[in-house]
């Protein structure tokens, strides 16, 4: 019976906030990736680009790519940027599209299957890999770009897409797993436990970012550990065989992400599902729009909409001069 309140003693210590950084989270490549994460909603990536992006450091897409990904005529859709000045290559991501496309998500979560020895991924977010994975290995391949760095990046669907894309690069020895690097915003559970596991031995550097009560980095559900008082240790997951489990660092702003906003860098225990940061919550039916709120707005932006607008800083009412070119 001790256990529980010894792991949430443990979480509760090990927690840090930014201003006692223990990781190499960095938020102002975060919000830039979130800009480029918002473009891949739009139709025009390099618009978004052109007015993120000072023109001592300009991006440029190299290519896009929508391709269907299941059977009812959803898509899945990426594009590739690259910056020569800092010799990297951007591999983004769009997220869900339609209700439908979630609810597939969702229903393929019971379906794992293997990838690439590494563990148990979720099936849509394999096939929809798969779909988009030729032109990414393409641009890693080419000479050209053989010393630039890899960052994946994606926000819901784009983010777990970006998850596992970094694990295949890293496993088909496109990248050493040290050169890649992964900022994932409001994603899902990806894999199960052993996924998560072999992930963060090859991968070092992947940050989860989630504000507030997103409730989708909470989906599909991880094994809660059994208890008699669950208020106290019910959100705590535990690593069961072929389950839901996370990977990385949860990179948690529990209250706003306005700028300024502390964070808490979620390194404590359990590894992966740290119990003092978002799963902290109980979630409740009632308050689904305040979820689905803070699961579309991140750094104060509206991220869908930001990116099919063109990424103009004037739709943003609040805080726009934080995303001014600089």
């Amino acid at each position: 019976m001790l256990l529980p309140y010894i792991l949430i003693s443990l979480s509760l210590l090990v927690a840090v906030s930014c201003y006692g950084r223990v990781t190499n989270y960095n938020e102002t490549i975060a919000k830039k990736l979130l800009g480029m994460a918002a473009a891949a909603y739009g139709d025009q990536p390099q618009m978004c680009l052109d007015r993120m992006f000072p023109s001592h450091d300009v991006q440029i897409v190299l290519s896009t790519t929508k391709k269907m990904c299941d059977s009812f005529g959803n898509t899945c859709e990426s594009y590739i940027a690259a910056s020569n000045k800092r010799k990297e290559l951007d591999v983004v991501f769009r997220g869900s599209r339609t209700t439908g496309q979630i609810i597939l998500q969702g229903l393929n979560s019971f379906i794992g299957v293997n990838f690439f020895g590494m563990g148990v991924v979720n099936r849509y977010f394999k096939i929809g890999l798969n779909v988009l994975w030729p032109p990414i290995r393409q641009v890693l391949k080419d000479p050209k770009y053989a010393e630039y760095k890899v960052v994946f990046t994606g926000h819901s669907l784009g983010g777990a897409l970006a998850t596992v894309a970094a694990a295949r690069a890293a496993r088909e020895g496109l990248r050493p797993g040290e050169e890649i690097l992964v900022y994932t915003f409001g994603a899902p559970r990806v894999g199960d436990t052993i996924f998560a596991a072999n992930f963060n031995k090859i991968i070092p550097n992947c940050y989860r970012v989630v504000f507030r009560q997103d409730i989708v980095p909470h989906l599909p559900p991880c094994t809660k550990m059994s208890t008699y008082d669950e208020e106290v240790v019910g959100n705590i997951c535990v690593a069961a065989s072929l389950m839901p489990y996370h990977q990385g660092t949860e990179i948690w702003y529990s209250y706003s992400m306005r700028p300024g906003s502390d964070y808490i860098e979620c390194v404590g225990n359990p590894k992966g599902e740290d119990a003092a940061c978002s799963n902290t919550f109980q979630f409740s039916y009632n308050h689904y729009e305040d979820y689905t709120f803070d699961h579309r707005h991140y750094f104060a932006v509206q991220v869908p909409e930001f990116g099919k607008a063109g990424c103009d800083v004037s739709t943003i009412v609040e805080n726009s001069e934080d995303w001014i070119k600089s």
